[in-house]
């Protein structure tokens, strides 16, 4: 499945509402949030640019195409780049612990589904 920029777009917008909701945070702070611990970059801004610009320098912007359909191979691409992921959550919210579970959950992707894919 081939996806446009637009597309690419949508799925950001709905990860860091999901993020917004699980965090229960206001969504432009999920969305710097979700740009810095997912994307690896500076802002939210950035990241939009980013997709828009057909840019994949940044190899995370392959994570703007996973949602719950996707091809297993951007569920072990996910898996494979977990704990960097994790780390940085960590980095920026100290109140609240993130795990693999909630990582997995922002992509609208069901844990189960996700664990048995990555094998």
């Amino acid at each position: 499945m081939s996806l446009n920029n637009e597309d690419l777009l949508n799925n950001v917008k709905r990860q860091a509402k999901r993020l917004s909701k699980k965090l229960s945070i206001p969504l432009g702070q999920a969305q710097e949030m979700l740009s810095y611990v997912v994307y690896g970059c500076d802002s939210y801004g950035q990241l939009i640019s980013l997709l828009k610009s057909d840019s994949f320098e940044n190899k995370n912007l392959i994570l703007a195409a996973l949602h719950p359909k996707a091809e297993d191979f951007l569920l072990k691409f996910l898996n494979t780049d977990m704990n960097n992921i994790l780390s940085r959550f960590n980095e920026r919210v100290e109140k609240i612990k993130i795990n693999e579970n909630s990582v997995v959950e922002i992509f609208g992707i069901e844990p189960t589904d996700f664990k048995s894919k990555i094998k």
